[in-house]
């Protein structure tokens, strides 16, 4: 295999793995790094290993400090993760739920920590009443009761 396939292959599967969900330790930038060496090494045949290498991790960090700040736009501001389960029903456990207390509650499939709404117009909950999730507290989420 000619040096510039192997580096064209690797780059193709650090993209494809990050692609899958193996992302946090630089597959995207290592794989548009490799593809950059594969180019480099196609109109360049004759670099030696060691120059090979030298091309991959320069290329590697260079592609980071160009993505880096506009990647960053993508990724979610640390208080609107789990926004979006705002205003769907939850299910009071079997336990019931009462105000000022932490209980349990099924949201989505997935028992979670829940307390009733300090605004709510009632004092406790009865076991599989529904409920409207109207904000979060950390992993509690905050109920009132569904009318």
């Amino acid at each position: 295999m000619s040096a510039y396939l192997f580096w064209l292959s690797v780059g193709v599967l650090c993209l494809g793995a990050e692609a899958l969900g193996i992302s946090g330790i630089g597959l995207l930038f290592a794989g548009f790094g490799a593809i950059s060496a594969g180019a480099a090494l196609y109109f360049v045949p004759e670099l030696s290993e060691l120059l090979q290498l030298l091309v991959f991790l320069v290329a590697t960090a260079l592609w980071a400090a160009i993505l880096w700040k506009p990647l960053q736009k993508f990724r979610a501001p640390k208080n609107k993760i789990y926004q979006n389960i705002i205003g769907d029903t939850a299910y009071i456990s079997s336990e019931g739920l009462k105000k000022g207390e932490v209980g349990e509650a099924t949201w989505s499939g997935t028992i979670m920590r829940a307390q009733l709404s300090d605004n709510a117009n009632v004092e406790s909950l009865a076991g599989g009443s529904q409920t409207i999730i109207t904000a979060l507290s950390g992993n509690i989420l905050i109920l009132k009761p569904k009318n």
